[in-house]
């Protein structure tokens, strides 16, 4: 008698999950750390050094075994990282479906930081780390994107307080919606109170749906938006930056510095001289 064994694979939801590039970092105790931004998400996880991180608006205090999520176009500021000999295991990755993914092992935007519950030694998912980034193996991009797929299959085992989206199949359509407009309208004077207008809902409503699947509001997300376009700016000195606030939806160059200022800790004028490329 013939006896077949299926299991099924709902993988619809994970499909669209991409490895950019991967790594060690081993940081010097004698070279400043600059603000910056990731135009992806890079899973970081960290083998020595303590301090504080700022990412974004918020700090957080990383140690050994802390798993750090560089969101897109969140700055990340390592100022309270001065002095420490910083090693890391990190991967870069992008996808649609990355961001539930990680929402699922509790790690947002707002909340980029936490400790595995399983130690280094018998832990999966750092074993997949040390795997993927050991610099004596070199694996083809299929072997090495499998890897990097094991490895958050594992962190959302591994993660103490795993949750489930918040959001339905009409919410996400309206957060998408608001995101599309912001990312086409970014370089006018819009509020979030337009962007809400655009997709029929009320302001604190939308906001409510924004945070819950994002992690972020839609006025942190619109900030976002036009740092890092204004930073890329900056970058190659393609315009004075008066040009460049109007560009990036600040008619007044004066409130373009106060939130560059906010979001980086220093001045547009300073922070394009420390990152200008030649």
């Amino acid at each position: 008698m013939t006896e077949i064994l299926t299991h099924f694979c709902d993988s619809a939801g994970f499909a669209d999950i991409s490895l950019v590039q991967y790594g060690r970092y081993l940081g010097g105790t004698d070279t400043p750390l600059l603000p910056f931004l990731n135009e992806r998400t890079v899973v970081t996880y960290v083998t020595s050094g303590a301090g504080t991180i700022k990412l974004g608006s918020s700090q957080h205090a990383i140690e050994p075994g802390s798993i750090v999520v560089f969101f897109p176009n969140v700055c990340v500021n390592c100022s309270g990282l001065d002095g420490q000999q910083i090693t890391a295991m990190w991967l870069e990755l992008d996808g649609s479906a990355l961001p539930e993914t990680l929402t699922r092992a509790g790690l947002t935007p707002h909340k980029p930081v936490l400790s595995l519950t399983t130690s280094g030694d018998t832990s999966e998912t750092v074993a997949a780390f040390t795997r993927l980034t050991d610099p004596e193996q070199e694996y083809g991009p299929l072997r090495a994107t499998g890897i990097a797929l094991e490895l958050l299959d594992s962190l959302l085992c591994e993660t103490s307080r795993p949750c489930q989206p918040k959001v339905s199949n009409l919410q996400q359509y309206y957060v998408d919606k608001s995101i599309r407009y912001i990312k086409a309208r970014y370089q006018q004077d819009i509020s979030v109170e337009d962007v809400a207008q655009y997709c029929g809902l009320n302001r604190s409503y939308l906001g409510k749906l924004f945070r819950d699947a994002t992690g972020i509001t839609t006025q942190e997300y619109l900030i976002r938006q036009r740092m890092s376009v204004a930073c890329s700016y900056l970058e190659r000195g393609a315009a004075p930056i008066a040009t460049i606030a109007r560009s990036v939806g600040y008619p007044n160059q004066l409130h373009f510095s106060r939130a560059f200022h906010k979001v980086f800790g220093i001045p547009p004028r300073e922070w394009q001289k420390r990152n200008r490329k030649n």
